[in-house]
């Protein structure tokens, strides 16, 4: 009979404490916006939305867009606010001045580029693609490197029916990762309106 557990001693059994951490890390990055790069973003004429590819990890959102040309920030807008404001808005053409995300790796900018040559530098929020090997780090702050172990730790508990000492290096995961806030002490109580007072629904 095989074993049960999902963490054994061969070297097959390191894939999935390597699976608990890359899920840990790319968990924190998502939650906390702590890891960020920088993409260049070239804008050309007469185009509005641009797939943006990143080599090393996956996109998560734009913190800030400038063009560093004309020294100018870019606002963020939506879909909703143009059409709203401006129903014509795909037909206007000039100096991009807002940008939109509208999908999971696509921008658009508001006015269409009129002419090549403009570049937007764009801070923006990655979540890693996992690590496969020492040689290739995940760059996290110290705490949450910890954090991502006592993840794992918890995940290897739960794995072998350990609940008690699962939930136990969950919470140091949490408290590590400064997630506390996560967690809720009591049970989440919906309100509703009764009449003139408000009651709780049991």
């Amino acid at each position: 009979m095989s074993s049960p557990d999902v963490f054994s001693d061969t070297a097959s059994g390191m894939a999935p404490i390597r699976d608990s951490l890359n899920d840990a890390l790319q968990e924190l990055c998502m939650l906390t916006g702590s890891y960020r790069g920088t993409y260049l973003l070239p804008l050309y004429a007469d185009r509005q939305f641009y797939r943006m590819s990143f080599e090393r990890d996956h996109f998560g959102w734009v913190v800030e867009c400038w063009d560093r040309n004309r020294r100018r920030r870019l606002t963020q807008t939506d879909l909703i606010k143009l059409t709203h404001d401006d129903p014509r808005w795909m037909q206007r053409a000039g100096t991009p001045l807002e940008y939109m995300q509208t999908g999971a790796d696509v921008l658009g900018v508001y006015y269409k580029p009129s002419a090549n040559g403009i570049v937007l530098e764009l801070s923006c929020v990655c979540i890693p693609k996992p690590y496969s090997s020492d040689t290739d780090p995940v760059k996290v702050r110290e705490e949450f490197q910890r954090a991502a172990v006592y993840s794992a730790v918890g995940e290897f508990y739960a794995s072998r029916g350990d609940a008690k000492r699962a939930t136990e290096y969950f919470d140091r995961y949490l408290e590590t990762a400064g997630l506390m806030g996560m967690k809720p002490e009591a049970p989440e109580r919906p309100w509703r309106m009764g009449g003139n007072k408000w009651t709780l629904r049991k």
